[in-house]
């Protein structure tokens, strides 16, 4: 059972990073076909702040899997896998609230007062804002977390129908909802310990 499970595990993690390359050679060729006068420097800060959401997409893609696979097969996640689970999706949602922040600063690019570009910088960060909050709820309490990732996650999915793109998905959408599959998993399947009652003599 244990060679099986470590066999899925082995070739999951190979598939999930050649995605990984994949999407992030996909991604950076696309850019670099835009703006072709972008210095290296430049080029790899971009694909580093690309890999953010990738690496939690696939990632996620990874832990639910191997926790699902590892569920189905025992009836249980082991201890290592219940830690991971807990942690994913509280990681995953600071990386993906950073992610989204780093697109308001692109307001500070406009010619404007500064409290216009205050103004402008705080209803960027709306979402990000929005996403804070419910993940201070969600922190003790991961079905808050599952609600409201998932419900962001259906939001930011109108731009992946309307506009057919792959790539939001991959960055925004995707990850949004892989979260909230992370807190669901995190909500089942690690079930609260019940401490064994004192013993009255000790």
């Amino acid at each position: 059972m244990t060679a099986k499970i470590s066999r899925f595990n082995r070739l999951l993690l190979i598939l999930m990073v050649a995605l990984y390359v994949i999407s992030l050679g996909a991604f950076s060729y696309a850019n670099w076909m835009v703006e072709r006068e972008h210095l290296l420097w430049m080029f790899l800060v971009n694909a580093l702040i690309l890999s953010l959401p990738l690496v939690l997409f696939f990632g996620s893609i990874y832990v639910l899997l191997s926790a699902w696979h590892e569920h189905r097969l025992t009836g249980q996640i082991s201890s290592r896998h219940a830690k991971i689970i807990h942690w994913a999706p509280r990681i995953a949602a600071m990386v993906i609230i950073f992610f989204i922040g780093l697109f308001s600063l692109d307001v500070f690019d406009m010619e404007a007062a500064p409290l216009e570009l205050l103004a402008g910088f705080l209803i960027h960060n709306l979402p990000s804002i929005i996403l804070i909050l419910a993940l201070v709820f969600a922190w003790r309490r991961p079905v808050i977390g599952f609600i409201a990732f998932l419900i962001a996650g259906l939001i930011f999915m109108r731009f992946v129908i309307f506009d057919l793109s792959l790539g939001h998905f991959l960055l925004f959408s995707g990850p949004l909802l892989l979260i909230a599959g992370l807190f669901f998993a995190d909500w089942r399947w690690n079930k609260p310990q019940i401490s064994a009652p004192l013993d009255a003599a000790a």
